[in-house]
């Protein structure tokens, strides 16, 4: 009788435990959680070749475009500056052909010459934070006396924020 009896209490407790559904809890306790984001002013540069078409010469200009590609977090204030390239001759941007030993002057423009002083860089602000794609416009003046070579530069862009 004592082991119907046990099984009968154990049961009984055991029954207890799984109607109430959740276990007895000693107590409770809180910490808090802190969240934190830190938006850091930052920007990318993407700049892509400025290719002039140039297989019939004449005594017109050739003109090209192309776009220099500025994304920075919103409302960041920037510039984009050129510089003269690897070829400069005073005020003059200029190309070099090893082939034709010979140098094409051009230049390049935004609503003016991308020059130096007040015309050497654009100001802008990033607004959205989208994409702002600046164009930019290359000429070569007058190229009728221009020898056959393949003429290049490098001109670099920096873009300060």
């Amino acid at each position: 009788m004592q082991g119907r009896l046990r099984h009968a209490i154990a049961g009984a407790g055991a029954a207890a435990v799984l109607a109430s559904g959740t276990p007895a809890l000693a107590g409770t306790t809180t910490n808090t959680l802190p969240v934190r984001v830190q938006v850091t002013v930052g920007c990318t540069l993407q700049t892509r070749p400025l290719m002039f078409d140039a297989t019939t010469i004449s005594n017109q200009n050739i003109d090209s475009t192309t776009t220099i590609t500025v994304r920075c977090t919103p409302n960041t204030d920037f510039t984009v500056e050129i510089d003269k390239g690897l070829y400069a001759n005073g005020i003059n941007r200029r190309m070099f052909s090893t082939e034709a030993n010979g140098y094409v002057t051009y230049d390049v423009y935004r609503d003016n010459v991308w020059g130096t002083g007040q015309t050497k860089n654009v100001t802008a602000n990033s607004g959205s934070g989208l994409p702002l794609e600046i164009t930019l416009f290359g000429r070569i003046t007058k190229p009728g006396t221009i020898k056959a070579g393949d003429y290049k530069d490098t001109l670099l862009v920096t873009l300060n924020f």
